[in-house]
């Protein structure tokens, strides 16, 4: 009897426990940690490259012919000559490319970013530009990457009719590279998209080449004893040319460190002349005395892409995320 009582207590015991133990929480496996989404902050310094196109917008070269007076037996050879040595041309606007580097730095205040930056940015592409509409019956030619165009006034009397003052200028320019440093200012659209303006100084290489061939009809009435030696005068000039540059641009931090960005410049380098003499010689005599004056204007617009690099040496050390452990 009392072992039959023993044994119905030890499974009235075990079935008691089952249905507490039924009856006690499960235990929850810990929540999945959600990282907080990345923080976007513009002060830093940044480096980057970008590359785009440039247009020139003053494509005209205006070239001036005085006469100074010649010695031959004919004065009316040099005043041909200076008129066929005045001329106006206006040159097809092609785009040339650049690429180079950008650095700068930015303070961010709240949606304000303030900053400064630079870049310099090497110019590829050839322009060639002709002055071909010589004189009062010239022509012109618009070729960028070379041409020669001729005109020609005829010469008045006493010379018999018949001979003319023939003028061939050839102009070589090019923008050897182009370098900024400008202010920005901006506002945040986004935290992650700035549109900003930008503006200051600019400074270029400008190179430029130009001949001139001033020469008489070979024959006519009066013969070879007409004919002079042709005028010849070349000049060649490379230096710097300082400016100012400005606009405006968009820029998209897609990561924390990295942002593309996307604008457009004026830049203007101010205006640039050349100055040549050109004399005609008959037997030793000095028939033609011309002197040219060639001026331009070296401005136009960039519109360029690029790609930057954003530093955050003095930010904040990030606070390692807190985990429940149960």
């Amino acid at each position: 009897m009392l072992k039959k009582l023993l044994l119905s207590s030890i499974a009235a015991t075990a079935m008691v426990g089952s249905a507490l133990a039924a009856d006690l929480p499960r235990r929850a496996p810990p929540p999945v940690y959600v990282p907080p989404p990345p923080v976007f902050t513009w002060t830093g310094f940044y480096v980057g490259v970008n590359g785009g196109g440039i247009w020139t917008n003053s494509r005209d070269f205006v070239t001036t012919g005085t006469n100074l007076g010649a010695t031959g037996f004919a004065p009316s050879w040099s005043v041909a000559a200076a008129a066929a040595a005045t001329n106006v041309i206006t040159t097809d606007n092609r785009a040339q490319f650049l690429v180079g580097g950008t650095w700068g730095y930015n303070w961010q205040f709240g949606a304000l970013v303030l900053g400064t930056e630079s870049d310099f940015q090497g110019v590829f592409g050839c322009r060639n530009d002709n002055n071909g509409n010589f004189g009062l019956f010239g022509s012109n030619n618009n070729n960028t990457c070379g041409g020669i165009a001729v005109g020609s006034v005829a010469v008045g009397a006493p010379v018999p009719p018949g001979f003319s003052i023939l003028n061939q200028q050839t102009i070589h320019r090019s923008l050897d590279w182009l370098s900024t440093s400008r202010v920005r200012a901006g506002f945040l659209v986004t935290p992650s998209l700035l549109i900003y303006g930008t503006g200051g100084f600019a400074l270029g290489r400008v190179r430029v080449s130009s001949s001139i061939i001033s020469s008489s009809t070979p024959f006519g009435p009066g013969g070879p004893a007409l004919i002079t030696t042709p005028g010849i005068s070349t000049f060649d000039d490379s230096r710097l040319r300082a400016g100012f540059v400005g606009g405006g641009g968009l820029e998209w931090m897609f990561l924390p460190n990295w942002s593309l960005k996307a604008e457009a410049l004026y830049y203007d380098l101010g205006r640039s002349s050349i100055d040549q003499l050109v004399q005609q010689n008959r037997l030793g005599i000095l028939n033609t005395n011309v002197a040219t004056h060639t001026t331009w204007r070296n401005n136009g617009v960039i519109a360029r892409a690029g790609i930057n690099y954003h530093f955050h040496w003095f930010d904040a050390a990030p606070v390692a995320p807190v985990v429940a452990r149960y």
